[in-house]
C-alpha cells in the first residue's frame, strides 16, 4: 500500500482550474498518471496518443501486470482512460465518442475520469448511465467512471483498488453507482 499526496493532488487540480480548457484536461491527466501508476503492477505505455489516420486520441494508455494479491488483478492488462475535467457532467454523446474508442479498439474495458460524473440517474439508469448499460449489455464492454471527489477521497493505493473493485462489482452485477 503506497499513500496517495492529497494534497499535492488537490493543488494541482486547483492550478489547473485556474487555466483555459487545455490546462484543466491537463492537469487531471496529471493526476491520473501519477496516482494510478503508484498501484502496484500500473504504469504509463502512452499519453495523448492517436492513430495512424489521427481520428482516435487516447488520453492514457497504462499497462496492468495483474499483479496478485496486491494492484489491480481484476482489471485487463490494458487501461484505456479518457479525463473530462469539465464543469458538468459528462454527456451521452461524449460518452459514445469515448465507448466507440474501446470498442474500435477491441478492447473490453475503459476508464472514464469525469470531475463531475455522468449525465442521467444512476439509479433509473437514464441518459449516459443507459448508454453504458447498453454498451455493456450488446458487446461486453465495461466502462467504469471515476468524479474528481472519489480520486480525492483516496488516501493511499488500497483505498483507490477498493473504490476500482467495488465498481466493477457493481457494474457487472447492474447495480447503480458506475
Amino acid at each position: 500500500m503506497v499513500a496517495i499526496p492529497q494534497q499535492e493532488i488537490i493543488d494541482h487540480l486547483a492550478a489547473g482550474d485556474a487555466g483555459n480548457t487545455d490546462q484543466k484536461g491537463k492537469a487531471l491527466e496529471d493526476v491520473i498518471e501519477q496516482t494510478l501508476c503508484l498501484i502496484d503492477g500500473v504504469g504509463l505505455i502512452h499519453r495523448n496518443v492517436e492513430d495512424l489516420p489521427g481520428s482516435l486520441e487516447i488520453d492514457l494508455i497504462l499497462y496492468n501486470h495483474q499483479v496478485k494479491g496486491t494492484g489491480l488483478p481484476f482489471l485487463p492488462p490494458l487501461l484505456i482512460v479518457e479525463c473530462k475535467n469539465w464543469a458538468a457532467p459528462v454527456n451521452t454523446a461524449t460518452l459514445r465518442a469515448f465507448t466507440s474508442k474501446i470498442h474500435r479498439m477491441k478492447l473490453k474495458f475503459g476508464l472514464l475520469v469525469a470531475a463531475n460524473g455522468i449525465t442521467g440517474d444512476a439509479v433509473d439508469i437514464t441518459a449516459a448511465h443507459a448508454h453504458l448499460r447498453d454498451v455493456f449489455n450488446r458487446d461486453d464492454e465495461i466502462i467504469l467512471v471515476i468524479t474528481r471527489a472519489e480520486l480525492c477521497g483516496a488516501n493511499s493505493t488500497e483505498d483507490l483498488g477498493v473504490l476500482l473493485r467495488q465498481k466493477y462489482g457493481r457494474f457487472i452485477m447492474g447495480m447503480a453507482s458506475f
